[in-house]
């Protein structure tokens, strides 16, 4: 049994990633809201520990070298944040694909976009194997196992 916390971590890279992808190469606020979800503060100001989790996604990803920020905003998101130039080549590489959901026959897949592969232009399948859109797949399925083994591949330079 995976640790709840690890999993919300890769979660949150998951979406960090995405949205700054989205807005790459523009530099752009990312709001914790938009990675952990909305969170009010208690009667003392204190966030949960999933949107603070959340929050230091963000630093972690930035002192690894995934992303730049120019500050943070509070404990409520990070201001002028773009990918670097390691991470643009991670999610821009195109790859086999990296999990394969085999629990329904094999017909279940984080990648099921790619079948029937005869049919597709080559540019198409190209792009379907891009890292960033195998990882767009496993946030719509919403499948731990997915979006794990995928940040999993991406933090492995």
């Amino acid at each position: 049994m995976a640790d709840i916390n690890i999993e919300n971590f890769y979660r949150h890279i998951a979406k960090i990633l995405n949205i700054l992808y989205i807005h790459f190469p523009t530099k752009a606020p990312i709001y914790v809201d938009e990675v952990a979800g909305i969170d009010e503060p208690d009667e003392y100001g204190l966030h949960s520990p999933t949107y603070m989790a959340g929050f230091y996604a963000l630093i972690w990803l930035e002192e690894e070298g995934y992303l730049r920020y120019a500050d943070t905003i509070r404990q409520d998101g990070i201001d002028q944040a773009s990918l670097t130039h390691k991470a643009l080549l991670k999610l821009t590489e195109v790859t086999d694909p990296i999990y394969i959901d085999t629990s329904a026959g094999g017909n279940a897949s984080t990648v099921a976009l790619l079948q029937p592969l005869e049919t597709l232009s080559p540019s198409i399948i190209e792009e379907r194997k891009m890292v960033i859109n195998q990882l767009r797949v496993a946030l719509k399925s919403g499948s731990s196992i997915a979006i794990t083994k995928l940040v999993n591949y991406i933090l492995h330079t």
